[in-house]
């Protein structure tokens, strides 16, 4: 094997996916294994089997290996987090129960907010006092630091979060508990506000802080347990971890920053459909990631993810730069039932173990996949290339006993409901991101990936009207296409809060100077020769008095009065897209400064894996459509299909990892790339 292969293995709900592609050639493999939710890393290392047993790959050779995990987002979801405690200023002990004003529903008057990551009586109050400025108002007593230590000790907390009050201009009295802590309780896992979100607003920045000290603990010894395996493989490559901001990090840095992975999987499907932009030229998406658990929605505009970073992460206010990605609990492990005489689907999911009812593990309800089955989109024989097969009766009878029957309907209008319910909700999904946000769904095209994504990509873009519809080359494992064609990223911030009339451009770019320094500084620790640094600059800006922040990217290079007007006629701009106003006479607040280092990796040329091939011919089946019923339906293997080739449905284009349906009335193409273009051509 050359020392050009990049490995990247995805950990989603149902299945763990997998992507090698040569640097050089861009010959790419694909393979899945199911996930082992009880222990991620086994799944990682039946990966690796994989690999060398199915494909005869010599994994040791590796050059490079990027993971993405769902560990850091199961555990804060589940709450299974290690017990914590969390030290504040004096007076400022309910800090997480006050939380904010945000809800997820503003006209909903019975919200119920989350239960606080950490009980009352774990939360210590510290007497000590830093100004707003950055002053010490009330210094921090060496007899008060043993008072906390004693408590924390006497706690038996795993984890210790440090966020007092104003420490991001001023993290000396944090500093200080911190080296005591170290040194009396050297295993306990620390972190400090003014490390973690060194930003405005004591709440969010006291939650992140709990995240980040929580996770800690969980995510070393997770890494850990990889890093073993790999070792006692004899594989000898530098492993990467993706970041909720779609940029990865070395493995050591993920453990000690650990919330940066609370969206780790989903944004690798969106840094694939940013590589897909940049092939295609289709810079304007919509990404619609369906796995077996939930579905992942993002909006590209003009080839740029929307980074987000105040986010709402299950109710948790956060301060992680992360995509702005929106969930929802349907998938294809999304299981159907009948509640008051209504068809529900989601969000609970039958997952991995025991997974849809003709996986044949157990579960005996029925889910979106067995819809698909009991329809006969979905070929129970040529599941992940005959690997695994399905059973279809298992399919029918869930359906029939726990819809179909309760419903008094048939059993095929049971699963088209299944199906219509599921399109209904991602749609829903997909003009949060675009109309909710003053896009037209019109101009953007929809990807659709994951396992279950191409099954329902016509019914969803038709439900949006999206401009066009899209299935990438191995849309079952996009998500881990996507780690091997991520860059290495950092998100470095620094609050100032000062009108912007104040500052010239000179002295703009002296706030950025620091921030420059650094990440520049954390680019070269990476290690890899081929790696291109980037810095990009980001004012936060808002209207003085007000408290809408508006990110705005500033021109490459150092900052100069051209680039800073230009950065003010962004701010107008982009404040009026999201809020529906602006006012240039209006004073301008700059909120912080943040510096963006990217570096670059290398980019694989695409190729198109031709070889292999199962089904080189048509062939058909029957398939039920609610426009035709059951009816004689072309299937195609996707190998088979040529660039330019034209298919008309109904029809069924099958790969190992997917399966697309076109239904009656669409059309397929098959684009430059290999990609899929569906199209709506009925009158």
């Amino acid at each position: 094997m050359s020392a050009s292969l990049l490995l990247g293995i995805d950990v989603g709900g149902t299945f763990t996916d997998i992507v090698v592609r040569d640097a050089i050639s861009g010959r790419v493999i694909v393979d899945k294994v199911l996930s082992t939710p009880d222990d991620q890393s086994r799944g990682v290392m039946d990966a690796f089997h994989s690999l060398a047993s199915k494909h005869g790959l010599d994994i040791a050779d590796l050059r490079l290996f990027v993971h993405g995990s769902t560990v850091a987002t199961n555990a804060v979801l589940e709450r299974k987090l290690p017990r914590t405690v969390l030290i504040v200023t004096e007076g400022f002990g309910d800090v997480l129960e006050i939380g904010t004003q945000r809800r997820p529903n503003l006209f909903t008057l019975g919200v119920r907010k989350p239960e606080p990551l950490v009980p009352r009586e774990l939360v210590l109050e510290a007497r000590e006092r830093i100004g707003r400025l950055g002053d010490v108002v009330e210094p921090l007593a060496e007899d008060e630091v043993e008072r906390i230590a004693t408590a924390v000790e006497a706690s038996g907390a795993e984890a210790c979060a440090i966020a007092l009050l104003f420490a991001f201009r001023n993290g000396a009295h944090e500093q200080k508990l911190a080296e005591a802590l170290r040194t009396r309780l050297p295993s306990l896992s620390i972190a400090l506000g003014s490390e973690v979100a060194p930003e405005i607003g004591e709440h969010a920045r006291a939650v992140t802080t709990v995240v980040s000290a929580a996770i800690r603990p969980l995510m070393s010894r997770y890494l850990a347990g990889v890093e073993q395996g790999l070792e006692s493989e004899q594989i000898d490559c530098p492993l990467f971890i993706m970041q909720s901001s779609g940029g990865v990090v070395s493995a050591r840095e993920a453990a000690s920053s650990a919330h940066g992975m609370l969206l780790s999987g989903p944004a690798a499907g969106v840094r694939g459909a940013i590589l897909l932009a940049e092939q295609t030229g289709r810079r304007d998406l919509i990404t619609f990631d369906m796995g077996g658990t939930s579905t992942d929605i993002c909006l590209i505009d003009d080839g740029r993810a929307t980074l987000e970073r105040e986010p709402l992460f299950d109710g948790l206010d956060l301060r992680i730069p992360q995509l702005d990605i929106h969930t929802i609990g349907s998938g294809g492990g999304s299981l159907a039932r009948v509640v008051a005489g209504m068809l529900r689907v989601g969000p609970e999911s039958a997952g991995a173990d025991p997974g849809p009812a003709c996986y044949g593990r157990g579960g005996d309800r029925p889910t979106v996949t067995d819809a698909q089955v009991a329809l006969g989109r979905v070929d129970p024989e040529r599941f992940l290339g005959g690997q695994m097969q399905l059973d279809a009766d298992a399919a029918v009878e869930a359906i029939r006993r726990h819809v179909a029957e309760p419903l008094g309907i048939s059993l095929e209008e049971a699963a088209l409901g299944i199906l219509d319910v599921a399109d209904a909700q991602m749609a829903r999904g997909a003009r949060v991101v675009s109309v909710n946000k003053g896009h037209d769904p019109r101009r953007f095209a929809l990807v659709a990936f994951g396992g279950a994504g191409p099954m329902h990509a016509a019914g969803v873009g038709r439900a949006v009207e999206a401009g066009a519809v899209i299935v990438p080359t191995h849309p079952g494992a996009f998500s881990a296409a996507g780690l091997v064609a991520a860059d290495v990223r950092y998100d470095l911030v620094r609050a100032i809060g000062m009108a912007l009339d104040t500052v010239s451009a000179a002295d703009l770019e002296g706030l950025f100077a620091p921030l420059i320094a650094a990440g520049a500084a954390r680019l070269d620790l990476i290690g890899l020769d081929e790696v291109v640094p980037e810095l990009q600059r980001v004012a936060r800006l808002r209207y003085v008095w007000q408290d809408n922040d508006i990110d705005v990217l500033l021109v490459d290079g150092p900052v100069n009065e051209a680039s800073l007007e230009q950065g003010i006629a962004a701010f107008h701009r982009q404040h009026d897209a999201a809020y529906g106003y602006s006012s240039l006479s209006d004073r301008l607040e700059l909120i912080a400064v943040c510096v963006e280092a990217v570096g670059r990796m290398p980019r694989a040329a695409h190729a198109l894996d031709r070889v292999g091939r199962l089904v080189e011919e048509a062939g058909t089946r029957r398939v039920c459509f609610r426009e035709t019923g059951w009816t004689d339906t072309d299937v195609r293997w996707r190998r088979s299909l040529a660039v330019g080739a034209v298919v008309h449905g109904p029809a069924v284009v099958e790969e190992r990892e997917a399966t697309t349906v076109v239904p009656p009335g669409w059309s397929l193409e098959v684009a430059e790339h290999g990609e899929l273009l569906l199209t709506w051509s009925a009158a």
